[in-house]
Protein backbone atom coordinates (compact mmCIF):
# COMPACT_ATOMS: atom_id res chain seq x y z
CA UNK A 1 0.00 0.00 0.00
CA UNK A 2 2.08 2.87 -1.30
CA UNK A 3 2.01 6.29 0.33
CA UNK A 4 -0.92 5.52 2.65
CA UNK A 5 -0.37 8.70 4.64
CA UNK A 6 0.11 10.96 1.63
CA UNK A 7 2.67 13.67 2.31
CA UNK A 8 2.72 12.99 6.07
CA UNK A 9 5.17 10.12 5.80
CA UNK A 10 3.62 8.12 8.65
CA UNK A 11 3.16 8.62 12.40
CA UNK A 12 5.84 10.31 14.52
CA UNK A 13 6.42 9.79 18.24
CA UNK A 14 8.27 12.24 20.50
CA UNK A 15 8.88 10.97 24.04
CA UNK A 16 8.47 13.83 26.53
CA UNK A 17 8.88 11.86 29.77
CA UNK A 18 10.01 8.31 30.51
CA UNK A 19 10.29 6.92 34.03
CA UNK A 20 10.13 3.46 35.58
CA UNK A 21 6.33 3.57 35.81
CA UNK A 22 5.21 6.35 33.45
CA UNK A 23 5.58 7.46 29.84
CA UNK A 24 4.39 10.71 28.26
CA UNK A 25 4.72 11.11 24.50
CA UNK A 26 3.38 13.08 21.54
CA UNK A 27 1.93 11.11 18.64
CA UNK A 28 1.67 13.26 15.52
CA UNK A 29 1.01 13.02 11.78
CA UNK A 30 -1.65 10.38 12.20
CA UNK A 31 -5.38 9.88 12.68
CA UNK A 32 -7.29 9.86 15.98
CA UNK A 33 -8.26 6.24 15.34
CA UNK A 34 -4.58 5.23 15.42
CA UNK A 35 -4.08 6.98 18.76
CA UNK A 36 -7.14 5.26 20.19
CA UNK A 37 -6.03 1.88 18.82
CA UNK A 38 -2.65 2.35 20.51
CA UNK A 39 -4.41 3.19 23.78
CA UNK A 40 -6.60 0.10 23.57
CA UNK A 41 -3.64 -2.19 22.83
CA UNK A 42 -1.74 -0.85 25.86
CA UNK A 43 -4.72 -1.53 28.11
CA UNK A 44 -5.90 -4.90 26.87
CA UNK A 45 -3.38 -6.71 24.68
CA UNK A 46 0.04 -6.45 26.34
CA UNK A 47 0.86 -9.79 28.03
CA UNK A 48 1.77 -9.81 31.72
CA UNK A 49 1.89 -12.30 34.59
CA UNK A 50 -0.77 -12.38 37.31
CA UNK A 51 -1.92 -14.83 39.97
CA UNK A 52 -4.60 -17.01 38.40
CA UNK A 53 -5.08 -19.88 40.86
CA UNK A 54 -4.97 -19.89 44.66
CA UNK A 55 -4.88 -23.08 46.74
CA UNK A 56 -5.55 -22.18 50.38
CA UNK A 57 -4.41 -24.74 52.95
CA UNK A 58 -5.03 -22.77 56.15
CA UNK A 59 -6.99 -19.56 56.63
CA UNK A 60 -8.06 -18.51 60.13
CA UNK A 61 -8.07 -14.79 59.27
CA UNK A 62 -11.16 -12.57 59.24
CA UNK A 63 -11.26 -12.59 55.42
CA UNK A 64 -12.98 -15.30 53.38
CA UNK A 65 -10.97 -17.48 50.99
CA UNK A 66 -12.61 -15.87 47.93
CA UNK A 67 -11.81 -12.37 49.17
CA UNK A 68 -8.14 -13.26 49.67
CA UNK A 69 -7.94 -14.94 46.26
CA UNK A 70 -9.30 -11.80 44.61
CA UNK A 71 -6.80 -9.56 46.42
CA UNK A 72 -3.92 -11.84 45.45
CA UNK A 73 -5.01 -11.77 41.81
CA UNK A 74 -4.68 -7.99 41.77
CA UNK A 75 -1.09 -7.95 43.06
CA UNK A 76 1.14 -6.63 40.23
CA UNK A 77 3.99 -8.98 39.31
CA UNK A 78 7.19 -7.94 37.56
CA UNK A 79 6.61 -9.10 33.98
CA UNK A 80 9.72 -7.93 32.14
CA UNK A 81 10.57 -11.54 31.22
CA UNK A 82 7.01 -12.50 30.32
CA UNK A 83 8.10 -13.69 26.86
CA UNK A 84 9.92 -16.60 28.53
CA UNK A 85 6.58 -18.08 29.62
CA UNK A 86 4.05 -19.82 27.41
CA UNK A 87 0.34 -19.20 27.48
CA UNK A 88 -1.43 -22.06 29.25
CA UNK A 89 -3.39 -22.81 26.08
CA UNK A 90 -0.10 -23.30 24.19
CA UNK A 91 1.53 -25.53 26.80
CA UNK A 92 1.49 -29.34 26.66
CA UNK A 93 1.02 -29.79 30.43
CA UNK A 94 -2.32 -30.85 31.93
CA UNK A 95 -2.76 -27.88 34.27
CA UNK A 96 0.42 -25.93 35.02
CA UNK A 97 4.19 -26.37 34.88
CA UNK A 98 7.36 -24.20 35.07
CA UNK A 99 7.11 -23.56 31.32
CA UNK A 100 3.76 -21.75 31.58
CA UNK A 101 3.42 -20.67 35.22
CA UNK A 102 5.17 -19.44 38.36
CA UNK A 103 4.47 -20.92 41.77
CA UNK A 104 4.30 -18.63 44.78
CA UNK A 105 3.85 -19.59 48.40
CA UNK A 106 2.81 -17.66 51.49
CA UNK A 107 2.83 -18.82 55.11
CA UNK A 108 2.39 -16.35 57.97
CA UNK A 109 1.30 -17.01 61.55
CA UNK A 110 0.79 -14.35 64.21
CA UNK A 111 2.20 -15.34 67.59
CA UNK A 112 2.38 -11.87 69.15
CA UNK A 113 -0.20 -9.64 70.82
CA UNK A 114 0.19 -6.91 68.22
CA UNK A 115 -1.35 -7.00 64.74
CA UNK A 116 0.73 -8.61 61.99
CA UNK A 117 0.38 -7.21 58.48
CA UNK A 118 0.64 -9.70 55.62
CA UNK A 119 1.79 -7.97 52.42
CA UNK A 120 2.86 -8.90 48.91
CA UNK A 121 6.44 -9.11 50.22
CA UNK A 122 5.40 -12.29 52.03
CA UNK A 123 4.89 -14.07 48.69
CA UNK A 124 7.84 -16.34 47.92
CA UNK A 125 8.29 -16.95 44.19
CA UNK A 126 9.77 -20.09 42.65
CA UNK A 127 11.17 -17.96 39.83
CA UNK A 128 13.23 -14.87 40.80
CA UNK A 129 12.33 -13.19 37.49
CA UNK A 130 8.67 -12.97 38.53
CA UNK A 131 8.18 -11.36 41.92
CA UNK A 132 5.61 -8.86 43.27
CA UNK A 133 6.34 -5.28 42.20
CA UNK A 134 7.94 -3.02 44.81
CA UNK A 135 7.30 0.72 44.69
CA UNK A 136 10.26 2.41 42.99
CA UNK A 137 13.62 1.34 44.39
CA UNK A 138 12.58 1.69 48.03
CA UNK A 139 13.89 -1.38 49.86
CA UNK A 140 11.82 -0.35 52.89
CA UNK A 141 8.56 -0.58 50.95
CA UNK A 142 6.37 -3.06 52.82
CA UNK A 143 4.45 -4.05 49.71
CA UNK A 144 0.70 -4.23 49.13
CA UNK A 145 -1.35 -5.03 52.23
CA UNK A 146 -3.29 -8.29 51.83
CA UNK A 147 -4.69 -8.98 55.30
CA UNK A 148 -4.06 -8.25 58.97
CA UNK A 149 -3.61 -11.04 61.51
CA UNK A 150 -4.24 -11.11 65.25
CA UNK A 151 -2.66 -13.55 67.70
CA UNK A 152 -3.44 -17.13 66.72
CA UNK A 153 -4.40 -16.31 63.13
CA UNK A 154 -2.60 -18.20 60.37
CA UNK A 155 -2.54 -18.01 56.59
CA UNK A 156 -0.92 -20.66 54.43
CA UNK A 157 -1.49 -20.89 50.68
CA UNK A 158 -0.01 -21.58 47.26
CA UNK A 159 -0.54 -19.36 44.21
CA UNK A 160 -0.10 -20.15 40.53
CA UNK A 161 0.70 -17.11 38.39
CA UNK A 162 0.13 -17.38 34.65
CA UNK A 163 0.67 -15.35 31.51
CA UNK A 164 -2.37 -13.55 30.09
CA UNK A 165 -3.82 -10.36 28.66
CA UNK A 166 -6.42 -7.95 30.02
CA UNK A 167 -8.95 -8.98 27.38
CA UNK A 168 -9.38 -12.10 29.51
CA UNK A 169 -9.31 -10.37 32.93
CA UNK A 170 -8.36 -6.92 34.22
CA UNK A 171 -5.73 -8.40 36.56
CA UNK A 172 -3.47 -8.82 33.51
CA UNK A 173 -3.65 -5.14 32.55
CA UNK A 174 -0.15 -3.60 32.65
CA UNK A 175 -1.38 -0.03 33.11
CA UNK A 176 -3.44 1.87 35.65
CA UNK A 177 -4.74 4.25 33.00
CA UNK A 178 -4.08 5.35 29.44
CA UNK A 179 -5.44 8.58 28.04
CA UNK A 180 -4.81 10.89 25.12
CA UNK A 181 -5.71 14.47 24.34
CA UNK A 182 -6.56 15.76 20.88
CA UNK A 183 -4.65 19.05 20.57
CA UNK A 184 -4.27 20.11 16.92
CA UNK A 185 -3.78 23.87 17.42
CA UNK A 186 -2.36 24.64 20.85
CA UNK A 187 0.60 22.28 20.48
CA UNK A 188 0.35 21.15 24.13
CA UNK A 189 1.46 24.56 25.42
CA UNK A 190 -1.72 25.37 27.35
CA UNK A 191 -1.76 25.58 31.12
CA UNK A 192 -5.49 24.99 31.56
CA UNK A 193 -8.33 23.41 29.66
CA UNK A 194 -10.23 25.66 27.27
CA UNK A 195 -13.91 26.30 27.97
CA UNK A 196 -16.59 28.60 26.61
CA UNK A 197 -16.95 31.63 28.85
CA UNK A 198 -20.29 32.80 27.49
CA UNK A 199 -23.26 31.36 25.62
CA UNK A 200 -22.66 33.92 22.82
CA UNK A 201 -19.87 31.69 21.54
CA UNK A 202 -22.21 28.76 20.99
Amino acid sequence: MANTYGSLGGPNIIIRELTRDRINFILSDTDLSVANSLRRVMIAEVPTVAIDMVEIETNTTVLADEFLAHRLGMVPIDSRDVEKLRYTRDCTCSQYCPECSVEMTLHVKCTEERTTEVTSRSLISSNPSFVPVIQGTDKNDAGILLVKLRKGHELKLKCIAKKGVAKEHAKWSPVSGVSFEYDPYNKLRHTQYWFEESMDEW
